[in-house]
């Protein structure tokens, strides 16, 4: 059982979920924050069954009687009401008062800046506001996230339960230095994050066929631009191609041309880790995308445009393809209907018989900064609590799919959703999906669960990777930057991210002429470090092949022991 511990703690090193982005600091740990990770539950008093004379170890409320707790959660999120429903629901349920401070992606991230320098930040920070390497920084270095292992241990059995039984989530979530600092996500998660979606309207009214070529894919762009596509009588306001603002993914397309990869210039390809976008493939793609730029086929604002204007360019049918997580994101449609969008197949080109897309995941994502808990906390033990709460499977598919009996109801057959039809147009709206609850903070719905909804709702992602099959890449190991080198590093990897980013939108907006400042851009990402960054990812992929092995041995072994 010692070696399998042991094995764990190296697998624990080099395994992180997704990859790193944003600064690593440089600032080494003080004493004080060090101490801050020795404290614990251990340090609580409980008396007759009341912990800190505030709040209940077990049942509910949390909140022991005539006594008050309180905290704020910071988190990028946005509500047409100002309030959630299920928010209200947990207040009254666990006695706990939590403010929920929300804004806009780009906004909260700002404040989340500003806050952390000024040290005015609140109890506990949510939602897709941290990268990998803040772990490190701010927990790892400078103690400002609390280590949690021991309060979840303790307090919330539900989130512990997750930690134990579903595999890979304690390496996942173990920063280098042992210690847990965020409350795990796990969620079902498609083998394809974002698509181009086409508008099948458009091509009916046009009579064109699915492309499936980039030829042809720029065809049919064009004649969504010259002609009165979306049938409102204005053949002048038709955008051809955009992009999800947050999540444009302009890398995914060059696997049309063979160099399909991340944001980082990674890919998976025959069980090998590559950079790829300083190939000539990554190039001609980016040829191709200044082309569509250059004729007014891409949006004119998809460097610039925020989530609400794209969404409302779309719902105006206002786009003829966009890259997206689903068309619902922009068009949403009802259960029983079918969405007048497809995903664009995976396209040929002159030179690419064979092209793929990139592959997000093996259909389970584990994520690992969602929400963390600061060193203004005064109580942790608390907070554990009140998301353990939130960790219970039927809360969290309230706060998913809606409360019940309000909007879901349960049978022996699994939950259901009731008819829409039956709602009033203000529980639509008190219910509706963004009203519910800040769905950018983690919760606990089983894997595999499936709402059901008569008549059914389509399943655009099923559809989607039935058409991607064969043509996907490999799944990017997750991994840690190597904690000793976690400032270079992951300054390295920010620097050639943002370069990528950068030059790409300028090559393809025509800001920059790809031909003559290639070899430029190549010379500038080995200048910034793409050499050691590439090893490093390589290295850690090894070790966590080793250690995978090595663990399934041992689990080998112990079997064999326990049968003899």
């Amino acid at each position: 059982m010692k070696k399998k511990q042991l094995i764990a703690l190296l697998l624990c090193g080099i395994m992180a979920v997704g990859a790193f982005s944003g600064c690593g600091g440089g600032e080494a740990a003080d004493s004080s924050a060090a101490e801050e990770k020795t404290q614990g539950p251990e340090n609580d008093t409980i008396e007759n069954g009341v912990v800190n004379g505030v709040w209940n170890k077990e049942g509910l409320p949390i909140v022991a009687d005539g006594q008050e707790f309180s905290f704020t959660v910071l988190v990028d999120d946005n509500s047409s009401t100002g309030e959630w429903y299920m928010i209200d629901y947990l207040r009254e349920l666990t006695g706990v008062d939590i403010t929920v401070e929300y804004y806009a992606n780009e906004v909260a991230t700002e404040k989340l800046s500003l806050a952390l320098s000024a040290g005015d930040y609140p109890e506990m920070i949510g939602g897709w506001l941290l990268k990998d390497s803040d772990i490190l920084k701010y927990g790892v270095n400078q103690g400002i996230f609390v280590p949690l292992e021991d309060y979840i241990e303790e307090y919330a059995p539900n989130i512990q339960n997750l930690i134990d039984n579903v595999p890979g989530v304690r390496e996942a979530i173990t920063a280098p230095d042992g210690h847990i600092y965020s409350i795990p996500y796990v969620i079902d998660a498609p083998k394809v994050d974002y698509q181009i979606s086409i508008n099948t309207k458009w091509l009916e009214n046009l009579g064109l066929e699915m492309p499936t070529t980039t030829e042809e894919f720029y065809n049919v762009l064009k004649a969504f631009k010259e002609q009165d596509a979306n049938g409102n009588g204005d053949p002048n306001d038709e955008i051809p191609l955009s992009f999800s603002p947050t999540n444009k993914n302009i890398n995914y397309m060059m696997g049309w041309f063979g160099a399909a990869c991340d944001e980082y210039g990674m890919t998976m390809e025959d069980g090998e880790i590559e950079f790829v976008a300083n190939t000539e493939e990554f190039k001609e793609g980016v040829k191709y995308l200044n082309k569509l730029y250059s004729e007014g086929l891409i949006d004119s604002e998809a460097f610039t445009q925020d989530s609400s204007q794209w969404k409302a360019k779309g719902g105006k049918d206002l786009f003829g393809a966009s890259m997206c997580y689903a068309s619902s994101d922009f068009m949403p449609y009802n259960a029983g209907e079918v969405p007048n969008w497809q995903a664009l197949p995976v396209l040929s080109s002159e030179n690419c018989s064979d092209p793929k897309w990139f592959q997000n995941s093996d259909g389970v994502s584990i994520l690992r900064t969602q929400l963390v808990v600061t060193d203004k906390a005064t109580d942790v033990g608390a907070l554990m609590r009140f998301w353990d709460t939130v960790y219970d499977s039927e809360i969290s598919i309230q706060i998913q799919s809606g409360p019940i009996p309000n909007v879901v109801y349960k049978e022996d057959d699994g939950y259901h959703k009731i008819d829409e039809s039956t709602m009033s147009e203000e529980d639509k709206e008190k219910y509706a999906w963004g009203n519910l609850y800040p769905q950018a903070l983690p919760k606990n719905v089983p894997l595999g669960f499936k709402l059901i909804t008569t008549p059914e709702l389509y399943d655009e992602k099923e559809e989607l990777e039935a058409k991607y099959e064969g043509h996907l890449t490999g799944t990017l190991p997750a991994y840690w930057i190597p904690l000793e080198e976690a400032d270079e590093l992951s300054e390295i990897q920010n620097a050639i991210k943002e370069y990528i980013e950068q030059t790409v939108a300028q090559w393809i907006a025509g800001q920059k002429d790809i031909d003559s400042e290639w070899d430029a851009y190549c010379e500038q990402l080995n200048t910034l470090g793409l050499e050691e960054y590439v090893q490093m990812r390589k290295d850690t992929a090894a070790a966590a092949q080793e250690a995978a092995a090595a663990g399934a041995a041992d689990d080998t072994a112990e079997s064999t022991e326990e049968a003899e």
